[in-house]
């Protein structure tokens, strides 16, 4: 009876040894989250790729409008410039209270270097930092000039906060900026950046 015993539990072990239902189920357990999470941060960070892309394009074409001085002859307010931006990066980007302009002018280029804010300080304030938003100054002819554009990118998927450049960590600021000398256009009323 014993030798029987022992006979049956090495038949049933070998036989369990040799099935293979359920060995999908259970790699697909291992190999499928890493997997998942690979997939959607790769989705997601061509997204963000794209958006900034879209938000680059949309500070170059509207641009445009301050360096060859349509923006201050036919004055446009912040608001107004702000709109012409959203207009071209609106299919990606929800410009809603979301998106920062900075528009500045100094005499030089070495002043407009000194004078421009961090590009992270544009925009909402975050983590204490003072926020750089309020300036709005297209320049006269012939003087140097930046412009600016913010979104902040909050993250969806999990573990895309390390990717996080503002001080909470679950967002990333993304940033349009383009910096040129303005056309020699008829002069303009001066605006003075705050």
């Amino acid at each position: 009876m014993l030798k029987s015993l022992s006979q049956r539990l090495r038949q049933s072990l070998l036989r369990y040894a040799r099935a293979e239902r359920g060995v999908a189920a259970i790699e697909f357990a291992f190999v499928g989250p890493p997997f998942m999470l690979i997939f959607f941060v790769t989705i997601e960070s061509g997204l963000m790729m794209l958006t900034e892309y879209s938000l680059q394009s949309a500070v170059q074409d509207s641009s445009r409008l301050v360096r060859t001085g349509q923006a201050q002859l036919n004055p446009l307010s912040k608001a107004q410039f702000k709109t012409e931006i959203c207009k071209t990066a609106k299919l990606i980007i929800d410009c809603s209270g979301l998106v920062t302009v900075y528009v500045r002018s100094d005499a030089n280029f070495q002043t407009l270097k000194n004078n421009l804010p961090p590009l992270l300080n544009i925009g909402p304030s975050v983590g204490g930092s003072t926020s750089a938003s309020g300036c709005y100054n297209p320049g006269q002819p012939a003087q140097p000039a930046a412009v600016v554009a913010t979104y902040d990118w909050n993250f969806n998927v999990w573990g895309m906060s390390a990717f996080g450049n503002m001080g909470n960590s679950t967002t990333r600021r993304l940033v349009g900026f383009t910096i040129f000398m303005n056309e020699p256009f008829p002069t303009a009323p001066a605006l003075a950046c705050a």
